[in-house]
């Protein structure tokens, strides 16, 4: 049965998810903020639509509505898709909040703790919409846009994993994401997070490859980036993250067996699609200021309030935060900025599967 779904953020992954829907059937809106993505916005009205290759759907869709006008998009959808960077998520949810209706799902691809901020957008708001606000473990699919609204998937759909907050939603997220696509449901949104694989991946291997980032045009991380030393401080990472997930209770999916295989390309040719996916092209891409702060700064902030040491986590925030001039460690994803300051192991579960009334 065909849905209306409204995705917000006209980015590649918010355009290909657009298309992709498209071309399942459904009814699709594409929405964005006026002025951040009026650029791709244009160019896929020009083309009158998306054409989407690769490994995912193929075809040409043409998306029913494109729009900057929240008052627009968000009535009357069923399902809302959020796919923006992790930076853009409370400003998001200030557009979107107002025009909530009861009975609708928020999920954002990925999931970076936006729904834990939507929430305290709709309490800023005074919206008390009965709406069930969930994340996908890491994103909907790996893909880029390209120029002349071409949209690229460089890997085979496969179900997904994903959490509501609060996670005694769970039942029902799932039940409305599987209208879309088969969908499973994890402990909560900590779980979905600490497993996604950019938060072990994307931030220090991009680091330890800076100078081949700055130094070659059109980098492909995937293909030209994970040396067997890479892969070893990937795995160093992962052993952080692990030791979190061990605390919390939380079964552990690791991707360094993927990065592996990525790594040997005789072996798995299959993966050269997934491969020749570009970037990060700058130290200023999202791979390095999206991932210290949605990413490190996250794992870091966990591992402090279960007990688990991060020194590497740490340490690329801090390198990450020496080449922008920023400080990650001060505007990322901490414990304070969730309304989680002081919790441990046990309150954490409490907090993520109730809501704030938990504490």
């Amino acid at each position: 049965m065909s849905k209306k779904v409204t995705v917000v953020g006209a980015g590649g992954t918010g355009i290909c998810t657009a298309a992709d829907l498209t071309l399942s059937g459904h009814h699709v809106t594409l929405c964005d903020v006026a002025g951040r993505s009026d650029d791709r916005i244009e160019m896929v009205r020009a083309r009158g639509g998306v054409n989407l290759t690769g490994k995912g759907q193929n075809g040409f869709a043409v998306i029913e509505s494109i729009t900057t006008d929240f008052a627009q998009a968000i009535p009357g959808a069923e399902i809302i898709i959020i796919c923006a960077l992790s930076t853009r998520h409370a400003e998001i949810a200030q557009a979107v909040v107002p025009h909530l209706e009861d009975g609708q799902t928020v999920l954002f691809s990925a999931g970076n703790m936006g729904s834990i901020i939507f929430r305290q957008e709709m309490v800023k708001a005074g919206c008390t919409k009965d709406v069930v606000t969930g994340e996908l473990e890491g994103n909907m699919f790996p893909c880029r846009l390209y120029d002349n609204a071409e949209g690229f998937i460089g890997m085979p759909f496969k179900p997904r994993t994903a959490a509501a907050f609060p996670a005694k939603d769970n039942d029902r997220l799932v039940a409305a994401l599987c209208q879309l696509w088969e969908t499973h449901a994890a402990t909560n949104v900590f779980e979905t997070s600490l497993n996604a694989s950019n938060i072990v991946v994307h931030l220090g291997g991009s680091l330890l490859n800076t100078s081949l980032v700055e130094q070659t045009e059109n980098f492909c991380f995937y293909n030209q980036g994970l040396t067997p030393s890479v892969l070893k401080v990937i795995e160093a990472t992962a052993a952080e993250r692990d030791a979190i997930n061990g605390k919390l209770g939380y079964p552990v999916r690791s991707s360094v067996g993927f990065m592996k295989q990525l790594a040997d390309k005789e072996g798995f040719p299959q993966f050269d699609s997934f491969r020749g996916l570009e970037g990060p092209l700058s130290m200023s891409d999202r791979y390095i200021f999206e991932d210290a702060q949605s990413g490190s700064t996250f794992l870091n902030a966990v591992g402090q309030a279960v007990g688990v040491d991060t020194p590497l986590a740490r340490a690329f925030v801090a390198i990450a935060s020496a080449i922008n001039g920023a400080d990650y460690a001060s505007t990322g994803i901490t414990m304070e900025r969730l309304g989680m300051a002081g919790l441990d192991a046990e309150g954490i579960n409490k907090f993520l599967y109730e809501g704030p009334s938990a504490n």
